[in-house]
């Protein structure tokens, strides 16, 4: 699933449908539901990362529209990251220690 922004520009995300088609060099290839605007910021996750960038192409194919994106960044280990965060967040925060003053008896 493609995440590209809402339409209405209030910072929402919404899926469009796709298939992996491949990857050479920092372009993806994907087979998408629906057409895409060149420059589109995207979001994709496969196999365990993530891929960020932008639409360079989307042209009309038989299955749908072929849509060429750009990687811009490849963020990979999302099962260990997510793992890690609920880790994190479940744990019990500690407290900030007490100051004591300098003048002050023990």
């Amino acid at each position: 699933m493609l995440q590209v922004p809402a339409q209405g520009g209030k910072g929402g995300k919404r899926g469009v449908a796709c298939t992996f088609n491949g990857m050479q060099g920092k372009r993806l290839s994907v087979e998408a539901s629906e057409g895409l605007a060149v420059s589109t910021p995207v979001s994709l996750e496969y196999n365990d990362a993530l891929f960020l960038g932008e639409v360079v192409s989307c042209a009309a194919s038989d299955q749908g529209w072929t849509v060429e994106i750009k990687v811009e960044q490849i963020l990979s280990g999302l099962q260990s990251l997510m793992a890690l965060r609920a880790h994190l967040l479940t744990e019990s925060v500690p407290q900030p220690l007490a100051l004591i003053p300098l003048n002050a008896r023990n």
